[in-house]
């Protein structure tokens, strides 16, 4: 949330003569609007133990705050706190124009052999980084010139860790919900029926839900990163959810009504923090046993929500042009995060079409007949194909009306394989009395009609039984 320019900062921080003497800054007092979903309220430099280094950091944070968000600010005091740690620890003399390459290796080294995540060790380096170079800048440390922290530094995180909830999971906290309170149970409900941010959840008004001209509703939601508003169509189980938590906070002793989940308690905030709804998860998962398939427990993080909902769509077939305009993503890109295709999904993707497929004329057809299409390309072609009960439409979904008067087993574009054998064989009785039919009647038109799909069926069940 980028309210600050440097003029603003500059008022600010005149009205603000002691704020480099005190260790606690309110995030008002640097530009920021503090932020209530995650609980950040100010900024603690207390835990830096060096008297140069707090005083730099200091600098180089009311520096930052004006370009960079509260989140971003918060992450770097966390961050450099590590090295002040270090410092105290293995060099407690240490002043800045000692700090070259070789006390780098070591606070690597340190980071390294620390219980802190991958993630974190890496963010660790970028920001001291970050803080080097603007130490250099404006002359605020005598420190060395040269680069001391490289690319290859960084650590690299290998794991793949899936960051949507696996339907497993799942299944376990639908079943454990209802020990939340009710509200909370409404809450979760949301967010995994959406798939918004949790600031976007937590702060929804009381009334947030529209309707249109055929009385269908929409969710209207607000994203505080993207700075923009609109509607997005929502499940019946998810108006239903809204509802009974509108009767709720209105037959309730609620401090603020004009929140769809607002606060019973006086607190910093009018409605849910983020930080209650992860800890009430968290807690929900461990004493209640929430594992994943392997017997780990299961972290829940509110955005995990998010990517679940949107691999959901996408293992759904949903296209990743309609999950990116849902989900309110700017570009493809940050779609395709979200888009983890199941290993099911790959799976049955892949025997379905894996197998013989064969024409109405039983001509082999594993692919298009264009030849520089790849395997991709074919894959994307025929999953895009029309499903039939006995088959699939080779005629590509965008071309929506078949230019064939006659049924799908006198269509060129017909594709069948032996998993749809006892179909055939029950049509091709079916037929063969409809034709019988046809004849006694002198129905000739009709009969014509059905011997063209008796033809085709014989056909087709004669070269898939040979297969």
């Amino acid at each position: 949330m980028k309210i600050r320019n440097i003029q603003t900062v500059a008022t600010i921080s005149k009205h603000n003569d002691d704020l480099f003497e005190r260790d606690i800054w309110k995030a008002e007092e640097i530009g920021f609007k503090p932020d209530s979903v995650n609980g950040v309220y100010q900024l603690n430099f207390r835990r830096l133990k060096q008297s140069w280094f707090k005083q730099a950091v200091k600098k180089f944070v009311h520096f930052q705050a004006v370009t960079k968000s509260l989140a971003s600010c918060f992450s770097y005091l966390g961050r450099l706190t590590h090295f002040s740690e270090f410092i105290a620890i293995y060099h407690p003399n240490l002043r800045p124009a000692q700090i070259n390459r070789d006390i780098m290796v070591q606070y690597i080294h340190f980071l390294a052999m620390s219980n802190l995540g991958i993630v974190t060790r890496g963010m660790a380096l970028i920001h001291f980084r970050t803080f080097h170079t603007i130490m250099i800048q404006e002359k605020w440390l005598p420190m060395i010139r040269e680069m001391i922290i490289y690319p290859g530094d960084i650590p690299k995180n290998h794991e793949h860790v899936p960051k949507y909830i696996p339907e497993y999971v799942i299944k376990q906290l639908l079943n454990k919900l209802y020990i939340l309170p009710e509200y909370m149970q409404h809450l979760v409900t949301v967010l995994l029926e959406t798939g918004r941010r949790l600031s976007e959840v937590v702060t929804l008004p009381l009334e947030c839900m529209e309707k249109d001209d055929q009385g269908d509703y929409f969710l209207k939601v607000v994203e505080k990163k993207m700075k923009r508003s609109y509607l997005i169509p929502i499940s019946d189980l998810c108006i239903k959810t809204i509802k009974a938590q509108q009767v709720l906070v209105c037959s309730g002793d609620f401090k603020n009504m004009s929140y769809l989940f607002p606060t019973r308690v006086a607190h910093k905030t009018q409605h849910v923090s983020g930080r209650y709804v992860n800890h009430a998860l968290t807690e929900l998962a461990r004493d209640h046993k929430i594992v994943d398939e392997h017997g780990k427990l299961w972290r829940f993080h509110s955005h995990q929500f998010r990517h679940t909902v949107g691999t959901r769509m996408i293992n759904a077939g949903v296209a990743q042009s309609i999950v990116q305009k849902y989900l309110g993503h700017e570009s493809p890109e940050m779609t395709a995060k979200y888009a983890h295709i199941h290993n099911e999904t790959l799976k049955t993707a892949f025997n379905q079409y894996q197998g013989k497929l064969v024409d109405i004329h039983g001509k082999i057809r594993y692919r298009q007949q264009n030849d520089d299409y790849d395997e991709a390309k074919w894959l994307q072609y025929n999953m895009m194909s029309q499903a039939l009960p006995n088959g699939v439409c080779a005629l590509p979904s965008p071309q929506s009306r078949c230019p064939h008067a006659n049924a799908c087993l006198t269509c060129v574009n017909f594709r069948t394989h032996k998993q749809f054998l006892p179909q055939h064989k029950s049509q091709l009785e079916m037929t063969k009395q409809i034709i019988e039919t046809a004849k006694t009647n002198g129905w000739q038109r009709q009969a014509e009609m059905n011997m063209a799909v008796k033809n085709s069926l014989e056909t087709i069940i004669k070269n898939l039984e040979d297969e």
